[in-house]
């Protein structure tokens, strides 16, 4: 009887893992399929790097032109704010993109003299 409860365990366990990975393979997809956010989760790879040295388009991880008003700039970091930020987001993970937007609104505020 023993035997029989540590297999169905074990077939459960796996079935969970299968699921579980499925879901966030599902989840991980659709993040990338979103412009703007595979457009930061591309930039993941500058560490802690400026924005300068790393030829990162404080723009473009906003997903902006640059010849967008003060306004427009202000809305866009707003609404990535609340998508991204680790309170409000609904998916674990987000924090350094969030950060990552963070930086690069702080930069074009310098930038635009704010």
């Amino acid at each position: 009887m023993e035997d029989h409860v540590k297999k169905a365990q074990k077939r459960m366990t796996e079935a969970t893992a299968d699921m579980m990975s499925g879901w966030l393979n599902q989840m991980l997809q659709d993040m990338l399929n979103d412009p703007v956010l595979g457009e930061l989760w591309s930039a993941m790879k500058m560490g802690n790097q400026s924005f300068h040295t790393t030829g990162i388009d404080c723009y473009r991880v906003l997903g902006l032109d640059k010849s967008v008003t003060d306004d427009q700039v202000k809305k866009r970091y707003r609404e990535l704010v609340v998508r991204l930020h680790p309170d409000t987001a609904g998916t674990k993970g987000t924090e350094f993109l969030f950060q990552l937007v963070t930086a690069a609104y702080q930069q074009i505020s310098k930038e635009r003299g704010w």
